[in-house]
């Protein structure tokens, strides 16, 4: 087995653990009773190490040979080694062996320095022998091959390959706190995942930041400073053409194939080939032999541990990037570079062609890499035309918010002002659909005032259209009512029938608000119509949960289950994860409402699943509510008590005032099953005062007349 890895990052710490896993302590010499193996032997290679050195130590402390008889050439002790390995089961560890090795950038990379060491090395993998060898080193031995034939790989039934990258987050957080460092768990945290786990990087930190808690986090710095001697000395090892390479690597944010790496090496600013290729935006055909040599230098890299390599099983192509540290030591490097390699990688990107119908993230990446590299090209325009007609749509299905928000809000100060209405619109969509409701009104506010000084009547209408869903969702029907009827006369006067379509859509919840069902089923079909018309499945999906809802309300359960099966195969189908979790959450109201607690179970744990993925606190927080309403429909009022507490929490901390009633109105019934009458009250009040705050007549009416009824009983 061989162990490769960054020097330091933890290669031989690793293979001590795997001899303690086996009862054999090093500084005891001596193998515990059960170990497999009767000899364990350990040898680290240091500078100036020799064949005759290890071939001593071998025969003279492992078998007790004295080397003095008989024993001169070196095929003879290597053969009496192989003898010896023959004879009984054995564990050899051979440590650092990259100190034997010729560096990468000599003729013959990776081979042991002298003929003997080759031979040796070679004679463990491929003679016939009871010892099993770990080593460990920064390089994968060249002779490890057959010597036979040329440019071959070590046999995989032979020898095993482990890649080792360091130590997960949580074992580096570890590390620092063993070694006495008093910081927050937080900033520890930051600290492992900043050097990726890199053990030796996290013992050098943690002796400077002992005894100061928090330096390390505000000092990020440091951590390229202790890296620096490990990766010039690894540098240093490499020829021109590798570090050209690892330095054009160094701008990329995700791992790229052999072709891309191509582009990379041989791009050039006055190439015609490159001109021609970015004026037509075509792709560049590679030769055979130049995908070649990009092959023979990054598998050179790899082996050296500078590059990290992985096999993405769904393309079936490797993938190449740079570990972390290695990226942060590179670009302080070459920072008066940085631009030059941002335009190469620009380029690059700007040839792969924008998937039709992506599905997944990464089928997005390239678009993404795309977008990053405009933006720091200063391509403002670009990088905001990308965002809008390439990423928002599937960014926001899928649900990933955070990243959204983050590249709408990096572009807000750098674009002109009809597009900064927009960006300011899409940061308080984003915030909204967080839960964050006062931020979301704050950058709608934002929206509408730029808007307003533009004259742009489309901006103007849906910042208000925005504005009213604040309201709304504070149930403040009143007042969102207005703001979307005024953003509804707007979209009339454009013309704007998706516009009008989305307003019907918002009244309709105000009537549903009210419990003014019919004119909600009403304003939901003139919805439905108009985006049937335009053909938009996402907001169709939308129509069909609506007036499932209204069913539902009425008690109309096996229609409302109808349609919101309906809506769910069209979110299916377009991988709208946040529908695909309301409708669940909806389907687990039915059953519920059915008395089948553990089917409604099971689709409440379906829909927190998702939203606990997309991170969307509001959908979190209702989630655990629906799971605490169900047990306390169960009769569990322990797990219902702590389910509800958490979702008041967290509705609370968002502002969702009618949530809020509804999860004290279910804590009133819980005391009260418990004979806690005062404490039931209590929360019965708070709800009731809520509710009537917000208008909710049928909220009222409902919890009045349910609560009168247990009185009597």
């Amino acid at each position: 087995m061989a162990l490769i890895g960054q020097g330091g990052i933890g290669k031989t710490s690793l293979a001590v653990k795997l001899l303690e896993a086996l009862g054999i302590e090093l500084s005891s010499r001596t193998p515990v009773t059960h170990c497999p193996y009767p000899l364990v032997i350990y040898f680290q290679v240091q500078l100036g190490t020799s064949f005759d050195d290890i071939t001593e130590f071998l025969l003279r402390d492992g078998f007790g040979i004295d080397t003095r008889e008989g024993l001169q050439r070196s095929e003879e002790k290597i053969a009496k080694i192989i003898q010896g390995f023959a004879q009984q089961p054995c564990l050899f560890l051979l440590d650092n062996l990259e100190t034997i090795l010729h560096p990468a950038n000599h003729p013959q990379a990776r081979q042991a320095m002298s003929p003997e060491w080759g031979q040796f090395l070679n004679a463990l993998v491929y003679q016939q022998h009871q010892c099993q060898t770990i080593i460990t080193s920064r390089d994968i031995p060249a002779d490890f091959t057959d010597p036979r034939y040329e440019n071959t790989e070590p046999d995989s039934e032979l020898v095993q390959i482990e890649t080792v990258t360091g130590v997960a987050t949580k074992a580096g957080v570890e590390i620092l706190r063993q070694r006495h460092l008093r910081d927050k768990i937080a900033d520890l945290q930051w600290v492992s995942a900043k050097v990726e786990g890199h053990v030796f990087l996290l013992t050098q930190l943690a002796a400077v930041g002992k005894g100061k808690p928090g330096y390390l986090r505000k000092h990020p710095e440091l951590v390229t400073k202790k890296a620096e001697p490990i990766l010039r000395e690894q540098l240093m090892r490499q020829n021109e053409a590798a570090r050209d390479l690892l330095r054009r690597m160094c701008v990329l944010r995700v791992g790229i194939d052999c072709q891309g790496l191509t582009f990379l090496r041989l791009y050039q600013e006055n190439d015609s080939r490159f001109e021609k290729a970015v004026r037509m935006a075509e792709s560049v055909n590679f030769t055979e032999e130049e995908i070649g040599e990009t092959e023979a230098i990054i598998g050179q890299l790899v082996d050296s541990s500078l590059v990290q390599s992985r096999y993405d099983e769904e393309n079936c192509e490797v993938l190449y990037d740079l570990h972390r540290v290695i990226v942060e030591f590179l670009q302080a490097d070459y920072k008066h570079e940085l631009q030059k390699l941002w335009k190469i990688a620009y380029n690059f990107y700007s040839l792969v062609k924008k998937p039709d119908n992506p599905q997944t993230i990464e089928d997005l990446r390239p678009v993404l890499e795309y977008q990053h590299f405009a933006f720091k090209l200063e391509n403002y325009g670009e990088a905001y035309n990308l965002l809008d007609n390439h990423l928002k749509k599937y960014l926001r299905r899928w649900g990933y918010w955070d990243l959204f928000k983050n590249l709408y809000e990096q572009l807000q100060p750098h674009v002109d002002e009809d597009t900064k209405a927009y960006c300011l619109m899409g940061i308080g969509e984003m915030y909204r659909d967080f839960g964050n409701l006062s931020q979301a009104q704050l950058y709608l506010h934002g929206a509408l005032s730029t808007s307003q000084k533009q004259h742009n009547k489309i901006y103007i209408a849906k910042s208000l259209s925005m504005l009213g869903d604040i309201e709304c969702l504070r149930y403040n029907s009143e007042e969102a009512e207005c703001l979307y009827q005024n953003s509804l006369e707007i979209y009339r006067e454009l013309g704007d029938q998706q516009g009008q379509a989305i307003s019907y859509g918002q009244l309709g919840n105000i009537q549903v608000n009210r419990g003014e069902l019919d004119q909600a089923e009403q304003l939901y079909r003139q919805y439905l119509q108009i985006m049937e018309e335009l053909n938009q499945r996402d907001e169709i999906a939308t129509g069909y949960g609506c007036l499932a809802d209204i069913e539902s309300n009425r008690g109309n359960f096996k229609e409302a289950v109808r349609l919101y099966q309906q809506s769910l195969k069209l979110r299916i189908e377009s991988n709208n994860k946040l529908g695909i979790a309301e409708s669940f959450g909806c389907m687990g109201h039915i059953q519920r409402a059915y008395g089948n607690y553990d089917e409604a179970e099971q689709l409440y744990q379906q829909a927190l699943q998702i939203m606990t993925g997309l991170d969307k606190g509001d959908g979190i927080a209702l989630g655990i509510y629906c799971l605490g309403a169900n047990e306390l429909a169960k009769g569990n009022l322990p797990k219902a008590e702590l389910l509800l507490k958490d979702a008041l929490t967290k509705m609370e901390k968002l502002e969702i005032k009618h949530y809020i009633a509804r999860v004290n109105y279910e804590l009133a019934k819980l005391e009260r099953q418990r004979g806690n009458i005062d404490l039931a009250e209590n929360y019965y009040n708070t709800a009731h005062q809520l509710f009537g705050q917000l208008g909710a007549v049928k909220d009222l009416e409902r919890i009045q007349r349910e609560w009168l009824s247990q009185d009597d009983s």
